[in-house]
């Protein structure tokens, strides 16, 4: 699958650019619809390799990553790793969104540098809370 951006009118002011990287298909909707309805503008792509090309070929940086970890092709903690080693995306604030629950994983995504860490099922409300605070913080 292709990055999708919203249809958004192209004049309409964003709080940020978000990449979102999400392999269910169902729930990326769901999280770039919560964001686009905050007035963030979304690129949503399916795994960490998908993620990596947009860094890549886009003229434009997100400011803001939200990544499952468990996903096909390039998890979330090896696209962590390589996001941190490019130093134009180190500080992109990078946000775990993810089923895996246990206090281990949430210590371990901490360990890595993950600057968030949420767990799946999510609140809309604490994502955006999640959101906003690592954006300003990156201010």
């Amino acid at each position: 699958m292709l990055p999708q951006s919203s249809d958004k009118q192209e004049d309409k002011i964003f709080k940020a650019r978000v990449l979102i990287v999400e392999d269910d298909l169902n729930l990326l909707e769901g999280i770039q619809t919560v964001l686009e309805l905050d007035d963030y503008s979304v690129i949503s792509v399916e795994n960490g390799k998908q993620a990596l090309a947009v860094l890549r070929e886009s003229s434009v940086l997100p400011d803001l990553i939200v990544s499952d970890i468990m996903m096909p092709q390039m998890d979330g903690i090896q696209l962590l790793r390589e996001v941190r080693k490019v130093p134009l995306w180190i500080k992109i604030p990078f946000i775990f969104l993810t089923a895996r629950s246990e206090k281990s994983d949430i210590q371990r995504g901490k360990q890595l540098g993950v600057d968030d860490y949420l767990v799946k099922p999510f609140d809309a409300d604490d994502l955006l809370i999640a959101v906003q605070s690592r954006l300003d913080r990156h201010k």
